[in-house]
């Protein structure tokens, strides 16, 4: 076998690859000036990859441009913009646009109004049938104007139809005051811009500010929705996938529940004790539990050995630790000691009441082991909220002797109160303010008790509440604060005592995204020593109209003239 080439074969192929690069360095450096003349080549010309003007349209994605919808809710158009989904226009063949209108054909979130009244109406809830007629110029009954801005107009009309005659708009600055001023007028705002002097109306059984609210079952839900129409684009724009737009998130709604008298002694205990512990609470617990936090003002203290409790008008009270399964039952959360009894078991009833209270894990305030603790505020948030209460009682100081050294209640210190109402605020919390005033068996309060709730008021409190009455006072708004004087008994033996002493409140109050929006207003009738329930229809229209017209009373002008209008 041969492995080797020839010699003279290797010799011959290494003389043609020198002459090879002898003339290829050769023509590198051939003059300027001579003559070269180029052949033409046999390969083919290399071909750039430029895409056609088709190839363009369909290789690059398409480009979505915002177009603005004039007919949108203000608010809603600072969400569009606020979620940076807009592009501009670069003149591109690939793009298109997209706008958002009202409808449900690709829904990408709602908008939810309201049906309002003035705070003191005594209607609370209307069909949607009634609404669309009033809506249409056929009143049924004495309301017989609405009110609505014109930017709102648009979103109304999509879910309500062409208004008619009975149908106003006006400036949104103006509504307010508008119907509190104008006889048989409600409006129709957004939910954003509700605040506390509006009643909010349910609509066949649904209200906004109730947790059970279901949008979809909501004569006043506008669906909002994403349109390509006319673009010749069908996909749907990047980034809005999981967009979604509304002015009413439920998540951040906090609801407190402020309550009247608790003292579960005398008839009220008999009661307890013999039909059971928790059915003072049994036709209203439901309601009171249903709040994101539950008052209650305990004005007794717990003592390791309460006597037993009999019918008699005794007033030195202490109340059974196992009375303390009806304040879990109802769902408290915070208590209020400010009470006038809170001291009647001495010091030693009072730090086994606050014990007691710690291990539940429900704050305090009002009272406390010294007056450092009894006046400190309980601050909370909730649901995004910030909320704190404060309280105290404004009665001789004999009901009330927290001091350095000893336990009790606190005695209101105007200026202390006022300052504190002002640091909370200062922190970002909404204040409430309660008292243990003046008691008084009738539906206006005194002199006194409207200047230390003025005071509180001024100072920046939200709400300042009454939890001294036996018989409810009315309410009434100083500025952007409302104030209710007395919301009577919740859980007391005074059936019968007096006329109103079997009619009570609880005050369900709206918080969202640290503003307050107002309160409810439900009405309780006692049945007998016990137990009180929820009024019927015409029990708490009876009822509220006494409210309201003990307000009309009061509530007067500079000049001395009333400044409501007859409501019905």
């Amino acid at each position: 076998m041969r492995r080797f080439a020839p010699i003279k074969t290797l010799l011959f192929i290494s003389f043609i690859l020198i002459l090879s690069a002898c003339q290829t360095a050769a023509s590198s450096v051939l003059p300027a000036d001579l003559p070269v003349e180029v052949q033409p080549t046999q390969t083919e010309p290399t071909k750039l990859n430029h895409p056609t003007s088709t190839a363009i349209q369909t290789s690059e994605p398409p480009v979505y441009i915002y177009q603005p919808n004039p007919d949108l809710p203000g608010a809603l158009q600072e969400q569009i913009k606020t979620a940076a989904l807009t592009q501009q226009s670069q003149g591109s063949s690939n793009e298109g646009t997209y706008t958002f209108e009202f409808g449900e054909s690709h829904a990408v979130g709602n908008w939810i109004y309201v049906l309002a009244a003035p705070f003191p109406t005594v209607t609370d809830e209307v069909s949607f049938i009634w609404l669309e007629n009033l809506w249409h110029g056929r009143p049924e009954d004495g309301i017989s104007t609405l009110i609505t801005s014109q930017e709102d107009l648009p979103a109304l009309t999509s879910v309500l139809g062409e208004p008619g005659e009975t149908v106003s708009t006006l400036p949104k600055a103006d509504l307010l005051e508008t119907a509190w001023t104008t006889r048989h007028t409600w409006a129709i705002i957004p939910f954003e811009e509700l605040e506390a002097r509006w009643k909010v109306l349910s609509i066949d059984g649904q209200s906004p500010i109730h947790k059970e609210f279901d949008p979809g079952k909501y004569a006043l839900t506008v669906p909002i929705s994403l349109s390509t129409a006319g673009s010749g684009l069908n996909e749907l724009p990047p980034g809005l996938e999981d967009v979604h737009f509304s002015n009413l998130d439920p998540s951040r709604i906090t609801t407190v529940m402020l309550t009247g008298v608790t003292a579960l002694v005398r008839a009220t205990a008999v009661g307890m004790d013999e039909r059971g512990v928790l059915v003072p609470g049994e036709h209203i617990a439901p309601i009171m539990r249903d709040a994101d936090i539950l008052h209650i003002s305990n004005e007794v203290p717990f003592a390791e050995e309460c006597p037993p409790h009999t019918m008699g008008g005794y007033l030195v009270f202490c109340t059974d630790e196992s009375y303390m399964e009806l304040l879990r039952s109802v769902g408290t959360d915070i208590v209020e000691l400010t009470g006038d009894h809170f001291q009647d078991y001495g010091e030693q009833g009072m730090l086994f009441t606050l014990d007691l209270y710690a291990k539940e894990d429900l704050p305090v305030y009002g009272g406390g082991k010294d007056i450092f603790e009894a006046r400190a505020p309980v601050k909370l948030e909730v649901k995004g909220n910030k909320i704190a209460f404060i309280g105290c009682n404004a009665k001789s100081a004999n009901f009330a002797q927290a001091s350095e050294t000893s336990t009790g209640a606190y005695h209101c210190d105007m200026d202390y109160m006022a300052q504190a109402v002002r640091e909370l605020r200062a922190e970002g919390y909404l204040p409430i303010v309660t008292f243990q005033h003046e008691e008084r068996y009738d539906w206006s309060p005194n002199a006194q008790m409207v200047r230390d709730f003025t005071i509180v008021a001024e100072a920046g409190a939200v709400i300042v509440s009454g939890s001294q009455s036996h018989v409810p006072h009315y309410a009434e708004f100083y500025e952007d604060s409302f104030l209710h004087y007395g919301l009577g008994n919740l859980f007391f033996d005074q059936y019968g005592i007096a006329q109103y002493t079997d009619v009570g409140f609880l005050d369900r109050h709206v918080f969202y995204e640290g503003r307050y929006l107002g309160v409810e207003l439900i009405p309780i009738q006692f049945i007998d020593k016990v137990q009180p329930r929820l009024m019927t229809d015409v029990e708490k229209a009876e009822t509220l109209t006494i409210m309201f017209d003990t307000m009309r009373m009061w509530w007067k002008n500079e000049n001395n003239q009333p400044v409501m209008p007859d409501w019905k």
